[in-house]
């Protein structure tokens, strides 16, 4: 992009830190050093961790302002408060909301014409996969954005082979969209990440004895360290923070430990290999589809039912009935990490950490059919001291059988703690909530009232109301006005071509 209208291109960049930088450009051609965006007070621009930008004019003034997704915080934008040739940046960020005042989350933030309505739409990709798009409500020149839909899946974590490959997009998504293949219709390129694992040989002879004779010298340095961890941490949450002398003792250890742990690792025979790739999903005719218009997915996505945030940490849930019984709900328990801190998996006895546990509270008329099993992986601790980490995220599932209808809610607690090399966050309890169970509306059976709630129901016989009329069927429909439930006024004119649905129900206070 031409940062600063010198009629050359430039190169903004995100990093993992929050830093954004400029590459301008040289007069022969060459890109100059990083620079960091600066504030308005002279700091630099800063929304979160691992940031991608994009520049947009989002207010029509004729400059470009910064959308700025980030990994975890949501999605900001940063107003241009100079000239298109001088850019001047605020010294605030503006969080994204939808029009009902929800945060807007995703891993990159960009704006494309999705649905063809002439207004720049806000697509996103997403921490743990997938991608969604924010319809625009509004105007160019003052977006506003509708609830998310779902593009593209996003697909639970599945460890597999490097001779494998990957089956699919993996997470921390960054999506642009384009008509790549020039049919008229918008597409989707979708980078990720994603962790593949191989076996290597058992150790020979020779390695062994060099394991064994390293070994006395690892595990002594490795005490060391923990020691030191462990007085740390029995200065947090006091007053007066911890002593610098004992952080400093901590990091000698650990600068002690480090060499041979790495030297220790060369050991082990099973290794990760990080990996991105760029998916490209083209568009399926839109012959008899919504105007969201489909993309090559294989499977019903739903979105977190219940979410919470934590430190470095997000916790969301997830629920789906089966389709071979309905009855019975699958419940997804995902704990996604951000780099550099861990959580437990298993912890030595008496270690004072704290492993993560899933729980349930459930009302009577809600029954267990299989109780909670880990789909993630844990990774031993470097130290071989502290057991097993989670590194990235956690997931755990399990699955209930809808009894009875409930005056209570559904339950889910995920206990836990999180860590750095530095510093241990106290234990934590996350409590989230699956709704009540209820009957459903236009069938026999039950649902949980937060999993499908707003699901359209259709009526099978009307019975008219007095001077009112039914058309008779095949008759051309009147041309109508009417505020649709995100209070932007719809007409006749805007579903020209396509099929449509109008879903009416009664105001609050009114007769049903």
């Amino acid at each position: 992009m031409d940062y600063d209208a010198d009629g050359d291109l430039d190169i903004l960049s995100g990093s993992y830190t929050g830093e954004i930088y400029l590459f301008e450009r040289g007069k022969t051609g060459e890109y100059l050093a990083g620079q960091y965006l600066m504030n308005a007070e002279g700091t630099p621009l800063g929304t979160g961790t691992s940031v991608t930008p994009e520049a947009l004019d989002m207010d029509a003034d004729g400059d470009l302002d910064l959308v700025i997704g980030t990994r975890t915080s949501g999605v900001f934008v940063v107003t241009n408060e100079g000239s298109r040739s001088t850019p001047s940046w605020a010294s605030e960020p503006t969080r994204l909301l939808t029009a009902k005042g929800e945060k807007i989350e995703g891993s990159n933030a960009h704006h494309a014409d999705w649905d063809g309505d002439g207004l720049r739409d806000l697509i996103v990709g997403s921490e743990s996969g997938g991608v969604r798009w924010h319809r625009n409500l509004g105007a160019n020149n003052a977006p506003s954005y509708g609830v998310a839909a779902t593009l593209v899946e996003a697909r639970d974590y599945e460890e597999r082979k490097e001779s494998e490959g990957p089956s699919g997009p993996g997470s921390r998504t960054k999506v642009h969209v384009t008509d790549w293949n020039g049919d008229g219709r918008m597409d989707l390129l979708v980078g990720d990440v994603q962790w593949l694992y191989e076996t290597l040989s058992p150790l020979t002879e020779a390695e062994v004895a060099r394991k064994a004779a390293l070994q006395p010298a690892h595990d002594a340095a490795r005490d060391a360290y923990w020691a030191e961890v462990e007085v740390r941490n029995s200065y947090v949450g006091k007053p007066g923070g911890i002593p610098e002398e004992v952080l400093a003792r901590c990091a000698a250890a650990r600068e002690k430990l480090d060499p041979l742990a790495a030297q220790m690792h060369e050991f082990e025979r099973k290794k990760s290999h990080i990996h991105g790739w760029v998916w490209l999903y083209l568009r399926k005719s839109q012959t008899g589809q919504s105007a969201a218009g489909q993309v090559e997915a294989s499977a019903l996505v739903r979105r977190p039912v219940d979410h919470e945030e934590f430190g470095p940490t997000k916790l969301e849930l997830f629920a789906t009935p089966l389709q071979q019984d309905a009855s019975v709900i699958r419940v997804r328990a995902r704990l996604t990490i951000e780099d550099g801190w861990h959580t437990y998996k298993t912890v030595p006895a008496a270690s004072g950490y704290v492993p993560m546990q899933p729980s349930l509270d459930l009302p009577a008329g809600v029954q267990v059919i299989r109780g909670w099993q880990c789909a993630s992986k844990g990774f031993p601790d470097p130290s071989g001291e502290a057991g097993t980490w989670f590194l990235d995220q956690a997931e755990f599932t399990c699955e209930l059988r809808l009894l009875a209808e409930t005056d209570e809610e559904v339950g889910v607690q995920l206990e836990f703690q999180v860590c750095d090399d530095k510093l241990c966050l106290p234990p934590r309890t996350l409590s989230l909530s699956l709704g009540r169970v209820v009957g459903k509306i236009d069938s026999p059976g039950l649902r949980l009232a937060k999993v499908d709630a707003m699901l359209p129901r259709f009526v099978t016989r009307w019975i008219p109301s007095k001077g009112s009329s039914i058309m008779p069927p095949g008759k051309t429909a009147p041309a109508f006005s009417l505020t649709d439930d995100q209070g932007v006024q719809r007409s006749s004119s805007d579903f020209v071509g396509q099929r449509y649905i109008l879903w009416f129900y009664p105001k609050a206070s009114t007769p049903g």
